[in-house]
Parts: structure tokens; sequence; C-alpha cells
């Protein structure tokens, strides 16, 4: 089928498939810019053992392709890391807004007030530890705090052995299954059957464990890299469902944190997820808001603190807002500086190098006949360039995002339509909280060796290559 109707698809590079795959796994928005210089802003993609991906930067067309609806169930998705294949990110349709509608109240309102308060302590207690003269790795350190906020708030860990028990496996199997080299081979052998693979490997670690003697030594093919990914992941799975099972049998009624909440949680007829559905959700949360967000506070951190004035700006601010007392995590959506910033290094740096979506049925787009199967890749590292929706997009102007909010077909880091993140409001906030935090604290400056390009880390981009900053002086307590 793919064949018959190639003619009738956008234009894009003659490159063999595993060329274009590697291309895109070395450098994604060098590569979609390229083609996009090319081939302009319709084009079409090919990877080994996927349909036609068709990648548009359009705003009339990212909006035609965010309204579109599923008709038919939702192929897996090219993401190689394992995070549960019930989780919201593979489901569609009535089963995606079901979850979706459960899920909701517990990263909003309410909740996410109560949230924030413990995000900001968790914050304030790092950067206290942070001297003058010490150089601190930004990505690790933002991942450290960003880590402990998801596991007090989505798991309600603050017990430091129970911490440190679900700490050790989570770092191991993120450290292994989020790498370049396994985003490359899902690439290479399809995202579905790297996904099942590592899944694989994890079942059958979680029986041999359970069935495995104290004490008797392990066998030699175990040491390989995915057998000690598949080890920490069933780790992890183990220590969460003797978790829920807790919440379930009465032990939630103390707690307000998500998982508590979401094992009691009933859907409208009065039944509840599954063990199996409620971890991979569980895990998706997990991932998705330690991993995101460290990337994004990251990058945000390594543009402002090239900017003397912009960090001037965001502590004058904060002045004007706290006086000379602490940050009130209640407030600080009263830093429209400080969030303008963010999302002007989000415009710069989206989290994603592209936001999927199955053509659900054929499509026309600008003449282009796009048959159902095909994918659709909105490229928002290409819209968030495009000189005739911004002005001068390659510079870092914070002040764009102080006036009316940007259409969402021109401005898309967190997706959008019906499958715009869940998570989008927890995150924010966080941001905010934890960026405060640190121009409140210290006074810093980027190390001489920073060297920061992009790269892939699991289905995002992360910074790769040297992140540092020094810390010149602690800034005198507030309150």
């Amino acid at each position: 089928m793919h064949r018959r109707l190639c003619s009738s698809l956008p234009p894009g590079p003659p490159a063999p498939a595993i060329v274009q795959a590697l291309r895109f796994a070395r450098d994604p928005f060098g590569f979609l810019t390229d083609c996009s210089a090319q081939y302009g802003d319709l084009f079409t993609l090919r990877l080994p053992g996927q349909p036609p991906i068709i990648v548009t930067s359009a705003p009339e067309l990212v909006r035609q392709c965010f309204a579109l609806r599923p008709t038919q169930p939702r192929r897996p998705l090219p993401l190689s890391a394992n995070v549960g294949e019930q989780s919201l990110i593979f489901l569609d349709g009535a089963p995606h807004l079901r979850d979706r509608q459960l899920m909701m109240p517990h990263l909003h309102g309410e909740r996410l007030r109560s949230h924030a308060a413990t995000m900001q302590a968790i914050t304030a207690a790092a950067v206290s530890t942070w001297r003058p003269g010490q150089v601190v790795p930004v990505h690790a350190a933002m991942q450290a705090i960003a880590l402990d906020i998801i596991l007090r708030c989505v798991f309600a860990v603050t017990d430091p052995g129970r911490g440190d028990a679900l700490r050790r496996p989570l770092l191991a199997w993120l450290d292994g299954t989020f790498t370049s080299s396994v985003f490359v081979a899902g690439i290479l052998f399809t995202a579905a059957r790297m996904r099942r693979f590592l899944d694989g490997a994890a079942e059958r670690s979680l029986r041999h464990n359970l069935g495995r003697r104290p004490g008797r030594r392990l066998l030699p093919w175990r040491l390989l890299p995915w057998h000690r990914w598949a080890d920490a992941k069933a780790s992890v799975l183990t220590l969460l469902r003797a978790d829920i099972a807790q919440c379930r049998d009465g032990g939630a009624h103390d707690r307000d944190d998500v998982l508590a909440m979401l094992a009691t949680a009933r859907y409208p007829d009065g039944t509840m997820m599954s063990e199996d559905q409620l971890i991979d959700e569980l895990v998706t949360l997990l991932v998705g808001g330690h991993e995101t967000t460290a990337n994004t506070v990251s990058f945000a951190l390594y543009r402002l603190l090239q900017r003397p004035d912009v960090v001037a700006k965001i502590r004058a601010e904060l002045a004007r807002v706290f006086g000379d007392g602490p940050i009130d995590p209640r407030r600080t959506g009263e830093l429209r500086y400080l969030d303008a910033c963010i999302k002007e290094s989000m415009r710069l740096t989206p989290i994603l190098p592209a936001i999927s979506r199955p053509v659900p049925a054929t499509l026309e787009l600008r003449g282009h006949v796009i048959p159902a199967g095909c994918d659709l890749w909105l490229a928002p590292s290409l819209t968030h360039m495009r000189p005739d929706l911004w002005d001068r997009p390659e510079r870092f102007m914070p002040e764009r995002f102080l006036g009316n909010p940007p259409p969402t077909a021109q401005y898309f880091p967190f997706g959008g339509g019906h499958r715009t993140c869940i998570g989008v409001a927890f995150a924010t906030v966080e941001m905010r909280i934890i960026i405060a935090e640190v121009l409140r604290r210290v006074d810093v400056h980027l190390s001489p060796g920073t060297s920061v390009r992009v790269g892939v880390r699991g289905s995002t981009v992360a910074p790769l290559g040297t992140l540092e900053l020094v810390v010149e002086r602690t800034r005198p307590p507030a309150g």
C-alpha cells in the first residue's frame, strides 16, 4: 500500500531509511531543519520498519492534525523505552479519555497547590547545600531535584530508606534504557520490538528473582546490560505492586500522593484500574515528570545564565512579588517574567523533537493524499523558529511571551488538542519553583568549560556535553 501511494506523498530526502534514522538520532533538530530548508514545511521521512512519516511545521496543518480523532486502534508510538503499554501515551479514543479524566484531578487544582509546597521544600533543601566555589553539574542536579519531587508527590516517599530502595533501581533502569544506543536500536529494529524485548527481560527478571534462593549466584549471562536494566525495572515494579496492594487494603486513608489517590479511584461505572494498568500510568508519570522537567530546567538555566540582564529582571520580580520573605509556592503564577523566560527557552529547545499523530483515515494535505497508516510528525523545533511567526526567532527574547499567548498551532512544546500533556500544570509550577529557588539562593555563572548540544535521551531531547555552573556566593536567606 505504501509503495502504491508514495507518488502522492510530499517530497523528502532520498537517502536510505537507515541513513535517515541515524541522522535523526545524532542531531534531531539539525536533521529536521536541513530537510525543511530543502523540501519546505511539509516533507516525508522514512525510518526502518516504519510507514512513511509526514513532517510539517505549517500552523494551518498543525491545527488540522491536532483536530484529528482516531477511527482505529492507535499504532505503537516510536518510543523505545519500556514505560508500559497501557499508559496514556499509548492509549487513544475512549480508553485514553477515560483514564485522562480519572487522573487529571490529582495533578491540578487543590492537589497541585499541595504539591507546590513539597516542590519548594525539596528544591530549597537541595540548593542550600551548594557552597561558594562549588562546580555543580546542572543536569545531574536538576535530575536529583526532579526525582525527589516525583518520589514525594507521586509515591509519598519520605523515609530515606524507602527512597533509596526505589531511587537506586529506578536510576539504573533509566540510565540504561534512556540512552542514545537504545533509541538508535529502536529506530533500526522498530520501537515496539525494542519495548517488547526490554519488557520481556523485565518479566523474566521478576520470575527469576521471585524464585531465586538468597545467596544463589547469578548466571554470567545475566550480567549483560539489558539484564541489569531488567533487574532494576523488576525491582521498581515489585515495590510499586506492594505499595498499591497496601493502599487497596486500607493503607491510603492518611496519604495525599498520586499513587494512593489513583489506587483507590474509581471510574464512573465503579470499577478501578487494574494493577498492571495503574503501574504503567505511575511509571509514565515517574519517568515523564523526572526526565522532561530536569531536561527543560537545565536548558532554561543554560540560557538564563548567558544573560545577566535577564537574571537581574527575574530577581527584581522575585523581590517585587515576595519582598524580603521566602518564595510562596502558591503564588508562583505571579512570576510572569520568569514564566515568559521558561516559555521562551522551550520555544528554542522544545523537549520533544516531534509530536506524533497517526493518520486515522485518508487525509489530504495541500493536495497530497496521505493514506491511513502513515504517521504525522508535528515539529515544534521547526514551527517555533519560523520567521513568519516569530520576530528574530533565533534570539532569546522572553518579552515575546508577556502579551497574549500565541495560538497552540504556533507554539506547542506540550503538544496540543485532546492529547496535550496531562502533566503540563504540574511541570509548569515545578519549573518556576526550581528556577526561582536557585536564583534566589545563590549567585552562579556558567563554567568556562560549558559546551552544550542537543541530543536524544529516551523520547525527549536532553543537554549533552558539559553543562556546569559555578557557585559565586550564597545569597542572604529570605524571611
